[in-house]
């Protein structure tokens, strides 16, 4: 039998939640650059980072964001420049979607100028799928853009195990290091190509959603219990008690129990390479007295050798190489079902789970907005949920 989910106008859905920020106390810019930029990830069907994820409109208008509180009217401060393609921004507990827009205008404004440039952003809050923020930089097809973020301790690290535990499944006593998630995008003849993933397993998002969907989760060694063993419960990870967010258990780095210590070593050298532009240098925990997240935008030149139109078509290249001799009819480019969502959702509505409904109804409700007067169903139908899991 088909699946079958309410289908929702972008346009209607976009208006709802502009209103309910607004309502919440966001100016109209910030509550615009929020809102649009958690949709563009509902509509690639990236819902774990959505308005209707794990932590999406609901937290916004709680102002609670991922890990610590956000200040809606907070404006993010550009700060003195001691290299010209090194940029330096205070974001000052701003909204990360609005600071995002800043940091990504500055960084393609400094690598269209000088051919590299990267910004890092200093106390700042989580900005959403990385993703969203490289394809911004890249969407004129003339850069590259590298995104990367730090987010609260959720994995433990690994080490040399001087007390005869297996490093592999998680020396580490307490939580240490974050998700930490990096986004590619490189331009090529045909469009964009864009990975978008944590260093760990899976985001923490993921696993959220599914808590606040009453759903289990389908990934083994994704999550972990208090434990260190493997767990397909998110209670097991996760409990919300009154919007606050308590970590019972832990995430796998990328590698988990067979290779984990990779995943371990490059989760500590993304915190590592932010703290020389104002990361944190201690733990980061989900509280409002903790150390703030970081973001890193990077943006790269392709015309560096060739002109931009033949950069763009050597990338182009290089993909039907692999696509012509290696990969067979079945291959699948990270990006590739981000990019099909997203064009059902433009065409047909995005299709929410009815719980990621009701997290919608629950901000608008908190925020005295009238869900029903603002958004109406397209109709209960059939979606492609092969591109819609998350």
């Amino acid at each position: 039998m088909a699946a079958k989910r309410e289908h929702y106008k972008i346009s209607e859905i976009e208006h709802l939640a502009i209103k309910v920020l607004e309502n919440s106390g966001y100016p109209e810019k910030a509550a615009k650059a929020t809102a649009q930029a958690l949709l563009e990830a509902d509509k690639r069907g990236i819902f774990s980072h959505g308005l209707a994820g794990g932590t999406g409109l609901e937290e916004a208008a709680n102002l609670t964001g991922l890990f610590t509180t956000v200040n809606p009217k907070a404006e993010p401060e550009i700060l003195v420049q001691k290299y010209p393609t090194i940029a330096i921004i205070d974001a000052h507990s701003a909204p990360g979607h609005i600071t995002s827009e800043v940091a990504v205008e500055l960084v393609k404004k400094l690598a269209k100028k000088y051919g590299l440039a990267k910004v890092i952003v200093k106390e700042a809050n989580h900005f959403g799928a990385a993703g969203v923020w490289s394809e911004r930089i890249t969407k004129e097809g003339d850069l590259m853009g590298i995104v990367t973020c730090t987010t609260s301790a959720l994995a433990k690290p690994m080490g040399d195990d001087p007390e005869g535990l297996d490093y592999t499944k998680g020396a580490g006593k307490k939580l240490r290091v974050g998700t930490n998630p990096i986004a590619i995008s490189i331009p090529h003849s045909n469009g964009l190509l864009t990975l978008d993933m944590a260093l760990t397993r899976m985001a923490a998002n993921y696993c959220i959603k599914a808590y606040k969907t009453g759903e289990k989760l389908k990934i083994p060694e994704y999550v972990a219990d208090k434990e260190y063993n493997s767990t397909l419960d998110p209670k097991d990870f996760i409990e919300i008690i009154d919007g606050k967010q308590h970590f019972k258990g832990s995430i796998f780095p990328l590698g988990s129990t067979s290779a984990g210590y990779k995943g371990d070593a490059l989760l500590r050298m993304i915190e590592i390479e932010h703290s020389i532009g104002g990361g944190a240098i201690e733990k980061i925990e989900s509280s409002p007295t903790s150390p703030r997240i970081s973001l890193a935008f990077q943006a790269q030149a392709v015309d560096c050798l060739y002109t931009k139109e033949e950069a763009q078509t050597h990338v182009r290249e290089i993909m039907k190489d692999y696509e012509g001799k290696y990969f067979g009819t079945a291959t699948r480019w990270p990006g590739d079902r981000a990019k099909k969502a997203l064009e059902y959702s433009q065409k047909e509505g995005i299709p929410y789970h009815k719980e990621q409904v009701n997290m919608l109804k629950r901000a608008a409700k908190r925020a005295e907005v009238d869900f029903d007067a603002l958004v109406q169903s397209l109709g209960n139908k059939n979606y492609p949920q092969e591109i819609f899991k998350k």
